[in-house]
């Protein structure tokens, strides 16, 4: 589907909506190993991700919200609906995206909401510290080719803390951590996010989903 002229915050995955088991690693694989080794979250909850080593295509989004914690599965709520309409647009079916993507984040337990508000607070910085290293080892593991990145703290994670949407989204991007992966930047699908409300800024986001599409083509086809 053409993005052109489509409203970003309007999209929506309005099909079935697959809740599976969160995929881990082979046993006996470094990455199982990692996975394992990645400690529990402060309610007990185990750290949401969901993916086994043999994809290609891997997302880096945020933290993951109460919705998260209670499946164990990444993006499995309001904003994973979202993300699966823009996913969509480039020919990524949210079969594809439960099956055949690496679903991590910077943060991997709920970090609660912000005081006073309806919206859910960033991971603490205790909390990156605390999970970066284990983030860096996934993405050296599984050995992606497409880096999907979904958010600001994805974004600054991956190029500094001055990294800014506007200079990220739209354009195909590198990473060293990364060797030889197109690197793509999105904003959050959230509701609660304002970026998507300037018309130049959706713009941005048409063109990040057409580079998307192009390189989904090849590295999907691949597999």
């Amino acid at each position: 589907m053409d993005p052109s002229g489509l409203a970003p915050k309007r999209l929506r995955h309005a099909g079935d909506w697959p809740l599976p088991i969160p995929r881990r690693a082979p046993r006996g694989t470094p990455l199982r190993e990692l996975q394992d080794a990645m400690p529990a979250c402060p309610d007990g909850a185990r750290p949401v991700l969901s993916g086994d080593g043999s994809e290609r295509a891997m997302l880096i989004g945020q933290a993951p919200g109460w919705r998260e914690i209670e499946t164990g599965l990444p993006f499995a709520h309001d904003a994973g609906r979202r993300l699966a309409g823009w996913l969509a647009l480039a020919g990524v079916s949210v079969i594809d995206f439960r099956e055949r993507w690496y679903v991590t984040s910077v943060g991997k337990c709920y970090p609660g909401r912000r005081p006073g508000a309806s919206v859910d607070s960033p991971p603490p910085r205790a909390e990156v510290v605390r999970w970066t290293p284990f983030l860096l080892d996934e993405v050296r593991l599984v050995a992606p080719r497409l880096v999907l990145l979904v958010g600001g703290l994805a974004h600054r994670l991956t190029f500094g803390e001055a990294a800014r949407l506007d200079d990220l989204v739209g354009r195909e991007l590198a990473w060293d951590r990364a060797p030889g992966a197109s690197v793509i930047a999105l904003p959050h699908p959230s509701g609660a996010s304002t970026w998507l409300n300037d018309p130049a800024r959706a713009e941005l986001w048409r063109r990040s989903i057409a580079l998307l599409a192009a390189e989904w083509a090849d590295v999907g086809a691949g597999e």
